[in-house]
This record gives structure tokens, sequence and C-alpha cells, in this order.
């Protein structure tokens, strides 16, 4: 069998890269998105700089983020993400503990998919990273067949 895209492989699992400078969250968040997909492949990082250039090297397919982070805040890294992206759509799911309605609106408009706020709610975390990563997988067949 020949695989054209290397999303058809049948051993091939989604990437998600989970970026907080606690370790303990980076524990939570991995098993909350475990509970979600047992064959997801989950590379955790404390640094954002390095989480930039390892996505360089790599195809990642959902991006869940800390908003206060050293070296940059949430919104640079996600419009540096966007800007750097140009392969195909990554969705970012930005977490905070800040409620500022402006701020989440400003996450978004700078091209998160989500924003949530720290306690998240392991029900709504596993729910909006199903949905993208779904969607996500949706999108790179969609692209498959339109240049089949």
């Amino acid at each position: 069998m020949v695989v054209s895209n290397i999303r058809d492989a049948t051993k091939f699992k989604q990437t998600v890269l989970i970026i907080d400078d606690q370790p303990t969250v980076l524990d939570i968040h991995t098993a909350i998105l475990k509970s979600v997909d047992m064959n997801l492949n989950i590379v955790a990082m404390t640094d954002p700089v390095a989480a930039l250039a390892w996505m360089g090297r790599k195809q990642v397919d959902l991006i869940v983020t800390d908003f206060s982070m050293l070296h940059m805040d949430g919104i640079e890294f996600v419009e540096t993400i966007n800007k750097a992206n140009n392969v195909g759509p990554t969705p970012i799911i930005v977490i905070t503990v800040l409620k500022d309605r402006a701020l989440h609106k400003e996450l978004l408009t700078a091209g998160a998919a989500a924003c949530l706020t720290k306690p998240v709610k392991s029900a709504k975390l596993a729910k909006v990273a199903q949905f993208l990563l779904s969607q996500n997988k949706e999108f790179y067949n969609h692209q498959l067949a339109a240049t089949n």
C-alpha cells in the first residue's frame, strides 16, 4: 500500500503540543487529553521559544498553551504561530487565569481557536480539544481529496 499522505498511514497519531511553565499543569493537561484519545502523540514543553523551534521541524495538530509564559505572552505566541504556519491551520487553545473578556477577545482575534480560564474544567478542555482535533483531521482529509 502506498501512502500519499502521512496522515493516512495506519499508525499515524495526531500530535498535541502542550506548553506551560508549571510541570503539574503539563501533567494535568496531558492526562485530560489522553482521556480524549489514547492514540494521541502528546508533547509537553515549558518554554515557548523552544516550542516554536520544535514546531519548525514537526507537524502539530493542536496546541494547548498557557497565556503567561517566559519570553512572550499568549498573544505574541499565537501571532508567531499563525505567521509561521504555511502548511495549514494549527488550532490553538490558550488557557489563562485572567478573566478579562477584552483579553479573551484579543486572543481570538489574534488567531486562537479557543480561550479557556484556569482552573480549566477537564470536561471543557476535553470537549474543545476533541472538536478541534476532529476539525483539523477533516481539513487535511479535504486538502488531500482536493489534490487527488
